[in-house]
């Protein structure tokens, strides 16, 4: 079960995933405007932040977005988000475009799912 929260004054929307008790929690940016919140003993995802997210949404219908913050983190940091990223529940908002060998380069956020309209149609948790 997943748990959505928008603001529209802040244009910030927090998926809350399956509740889990997490045993050791990090956050990363995976970009300059998504924040990925997960357990790094069980490798499961916790929370995603995406902020200016209706201009995230538009951006993406134009061009990819890179996942230019994962590079500095730790290398095991790195291959959890990224395989986070690649499966669901994250996968359900994030579809993912890879390119080369040069994975953290060239990886980008081809398209955020959700599209901000149907926020406003929804009532969310």
């Amino acid at each position: 079960m997943k748990e959505l929260y928008y603001d529209a004054e802040g244009d910030i929307l927090t998926v809350n995933f399956l509740p889990t008790e997490a045993k050791k929690e990090t956050g990363i940016e995976i970009t300059d405007n998504i924040v990925l919140y997960f357990d790094t003993i069980d490798e499961k995802p916790l929370q995603m932040i995406l902020i200016s997210y209706s201009c995230l949404v538009a951006h993406t219908r134009r061009n990819p977005l890179s996942l230019n913050k994962l590079a500095k983190y730790p290398k095991r940091l790195q291959r959890i988000a990224l395989k986070l990223i690649q499966r669901a529940p994250v996968s359900h908002f994030l579809e993912l475009k890879a390119s080369d060998a040069d994975v953290y380069g060239k990886v980008k956020v081809k398209r955020i799912a959700l599209a901000p309209k149907i926020l406003e149609e929804t009532t969310l948790a």
